[in-house]
Order: C-alpha cells, then sequence, then structure tokens
C-alpha cells in the first residue's frame, strides 16, 4: 500500500509530494497532472519488476524525450535529472513494513543523430528499510497507536532477522532479471527485499479500460489479472467464479446495485471456438451479450472484477474511474470499491488493498466533500518562475480536502469552504 509519493524533476512535478491514504480520489482539470502521476507509478513499477531501460523501452509515454520537466516558450527541457521516490506499507511475516524506493534518473545526450536517453543513476536510486525518523506522514495520515508500534516492531523484527535494509540498485534492478548466479550471490535478506518490491509494485499499472477490447472473445490463456485496458475480462469473471463463490456473489451483487434491472452475470466458455465470452441477465430483456451492453455497464463490471480478483490485491489505479457510466453511480461504485482498503492485523496473504483513482467528476467531488481524511485531492497547475533559468514552467500541485486550519501554509489545502463555493459554481452544490 503506498503511503507517500515524491516526485522532482518528472514531467510536471517540481518538489512534488503527497500523502496516499488507503482511498485516494485525484480530481482536477485535463493536464492538472493526474496522467503524469500515474505515469511515474508505473516507471517504478516497472524498473521494480523488470528493470529501468526495458521500463521505458516499451512505453511511449515514458519516452526519455517527455520525462523531464520542460518549460519556457519553446518547452526545452529545464531538468536534466529527475528523482521519484516512493512509500509503502508492505505486508510481510513480521507485520505491516515500511518500505521506500527511490529512483534517480539522467540525460545523457545522443551521439550524433541518435536521441538522447534517459538512465537510471546507480547511487541515487535505492530500496529500503525505512529508518521512521521522520513520522510526519504517519500524522498525516491518521494511523492509530496499535498500527504505529505494529510498523515500527515489523521494521525492527525484519532487519533484525535478514540484516538487510539498504539496497543500492543500478540499471537492472527487476527481480524478474536477477538471474541463478546473481541469486546465489545475493544475501536471503537481499532477495526477499527485492521480492517485497517486486510484488508491491505489480498492481500499480493503472487501469484506461476500453469497452470495445472488453466486448470482444477471449481465447484460452494463463490465469493473470485484468489487462490495463480490461481485453481479458471474460478470463477473469470465469476464474473468479470458479475459484472464489463468495467474491463471485458480491460482484453480481454489487453490479445489480449500481445498473438497475441486473439480476446475474454469467461466463461462457465456447466450446466449438475455445473462447470465453459473458453475458449479464436483465430484469425484463433477459441475457444480454457484451455488444449489446453500454459502456458504463462493461466498465462497472471490470471495476468491480479486478477489484474481487484474487490474483490483483493490492493497489487498484484507475485512470478516469466516471467514464461512460452516469454521474450518481459513480459515487456508490467507488464506495463499493473501497470496501477492505487499508491495513489489516493479518501477517499473511495478499498485499494490502488500496484505490487511487483519477475523475473530472463534479458528482463525486459532491459526495465525497464530507471527507476531510485526506482522500480527496485536488490537482492543479501553476506557473514557477526560475530566476536562475529565467524562464517560466506549469508545474502540478496537490490540494488535499482538509478541515480549515489557521496555522496552516495558505494554498497547501482545500477547505470544505472552498469546496461549496465550487460546487456551487458547478451547480452541483446541496
Amino acid at each position: 500500500m503506498i503511503t507517500q509519493v515524491r516526485i522532482d524533476g518528472f514531467k510536471s512535478f517540481l518538489g512534488f509530494q503527497v500523502d496516499v491514504p488507503p482511498v485516494m480520489v485525484m480530481l482536477g482539470l485535463n493536464g492538472a497532472g493526474k496522467s503524469n502521476f500515474f505515469d511515474a507509478l508505473r516507471l517504478v513499477a516497472g524498473t521494480a519488476q523488470q528493470g529501468f531501460e526495458r521500463t521505458v523501452a516499451a512505453d511511449r509515454r515514458l519516452a526519455a524525450r517527455d520525462l523531464f520537466h520542460r518549460g519556457g516558450p519553446d518547452g526545452r527541457p529545464l531538468r536534466e535529472e529527475f528523482t521519484i521516490e516512493v512509500g509503502m506499507l508492505v505486508r510481510t511475516e513480521d507485520g505491516p513494513l515500511p518500505l521506500r524506493i527511490r529512483l534517480r534518473a539522467r540525460y545523457e545526450a545522443g551521439v550524433g543523430r541518435r536521441p538522447g536517453r534517459a538512465v537510471l543513476a546507480a547511487r541515487g536510486s535505492a530500496v529500503w528499510i525505512s529508518s521512521l525518523r521522520n513520522r510526519d506522514w504517519m500524522d498525516r495520515l491518521g494511523l492509530d497507536a496499535e498500527l504505529r508500534e505494529a510498523i515500527e516492531g515489523a521494521r525492527n523484527a525484519f532487519v533484525r532477522r535478514t540484516g538487510a535494509d539498504y539496497l543500492i540498485v543500478g540499471g537492472r534492478l527487476g527481480f524478474a532479471n536477477v538471474d541463478e548466479s546473481e541469486r546465489a550471490a545475493s544475501s536471503t535478506g537481499t532477495i526477499e527485499l527485492l521480492g517485497l518490491v517486486a510484488q508491491e509494485c505489480a498492481s500499480w499499472q493503472p487501469l484506461l479500460l476500453d469497452p470495445d477490447s472488453m466486448r470482444g472473445l477471449v481465447p484460452v490463456g494463463p490465469d493473470a489479472p485484468l489487462e490495463h485496458d480490461g481485453r481479458n475480462l471474460p478470463l477473469v469473471l470465469d476464474r473468479i467464479e470458479g475459484q472464489d463463490p463468495t467474491a463471485w456473489r458480491r460482484l453480481v451483487a454489487d453490479l445489480a446495485g449500481l445498473v438497475e434491472g441486473v439480476r446475474d452475470v454469467r461466463p461462457r466458455f465456447l466450446e466449438s471456438r475455445q473462447e470465453f465470452d459473458y453475458e449479464v441477465e436483465f430484469e425484463h430483456s433477459g441475457w444480454t451479450a457484451p455488444p449489446l451492453l453500454s459502456d458504463g455497464t462493461v466498465r462497472m463490471l471490470a471495476l468491480l472484477a479486478a477489484a474481487a480478483d484474487p490474483l490483483r490485491r493490492g493497489t487498484l489505479c484507475v485512470e478516469e474511474i466516471e467514464n461512460g457510466m452516469h454521474p450518481t453511480r459513480v459515487a456508490d461504485l467507488v464506495r463499493r470499491l473501497r470496501r477492505g482498503c487499508g491495513v489489516d492485523g493479518e501477517r499473511a496473504g495478499a498485499p494490502y488493498r488500496q484505490l487511487i483513482a483519477s475523475t473530472h467528476s463534479p458528482a463525486l467531488l459532491a459526495a465525497l466533500r464530507t471527507d476531510l481524511s485526506g482522500s480527496l485531492i485536488f490537482m492543479e497547475q501553476a506557473d514557477r518562475v526560475d530566476p536562475d533559468r529565467q524562464s517560466v514552467s506549469r508545474i502540478s500541485l496537490a490540494r488535499p480536502l482538509r478541515a480549515r486550519d489557521l496555522e496552516q501554509e495558505p494554498g497547501k489545502t482545500m477547505t470544505p469552504q472552498q469546496v461549496d463555493r465550487l460546487l456551487r459554481r458547478l451547480g452541483q452544490g446541496a
């Protein structure tokens, strides 16, 4: 479960920091930095699993020319280095372990006509167990005394048991890239630490669901979580129904609560084609094939499946969660997706549940306006003047919704009064 993200010099972020609760909804206009935030998580997750170079090469949104902060009238790069640091709580046999991972990359100019590239700076890139010297994030996230004690106990127990607390990493960071000889040369604690980070990061790939992809037939394939566009939805539904009847019944009940008239869902295996499909049953029209379902129904079904899937435990990241849905249904969907999020007392099992979503929806803002826990984050853009470089650039800011605090520096948070005024302007006021 992600607890904090710090970004400096990456895309639209300079000196950016946000504390991440078990449920975080980012609201902002286009261009405010919501997608860039997910890009930062994808870069960290990909690096932890398969290495920095492979991650950057495989993703067009992570092209080197676009990674570094830009500004000025010609949009030239203003930084030749960026840092992304993510704090997290990881479920271990010792308890909730406070881990941190930091990527520091620099720009390396190309030779001749060859384009430049981003290179991971090994000296600044690391995975480590938090020393817990700075516990301000615990205060801001509202962690109780029992959980704080469990976190400190897990840290001390892990370091005592494994002897591993800090690992410098290079371009080959990625548990999947560690070959047998490297594993043999590494300590058990080092391998365990890398494995914990890779497992935790595995779910950070954000879902940007495509209803058309989710309406097609899917051939028999290996068990896997929902793809980022949802294309393997029939396979996921079939697996949940067969492996976890309790989760399946809850999924169907949730869809019925969100979509009027829904009675049931059934995966189908087409023997003659060796492909999977699914249907949704409605009260008055019977079983309905995916091509006849609305975009909103298909998307809600996919998100409920992702949340219920035993193979996709951990952080559920969703871009533009409201797409294709009626505004009145989005808040109810979020309430259902947030069930079970947070740290529990179990020391064995899947990663802790978390929901991170982005939205433009005023209706969702209206529904969450009384939540002052920091779960609602306003993403905004501001002009930043750099007198040394004599340049102006646009940067992304995060302002959590909090109760008014006279000691808080103005502009750091959004207050309920500001939200009420915003909703009245948008016609969503009470």
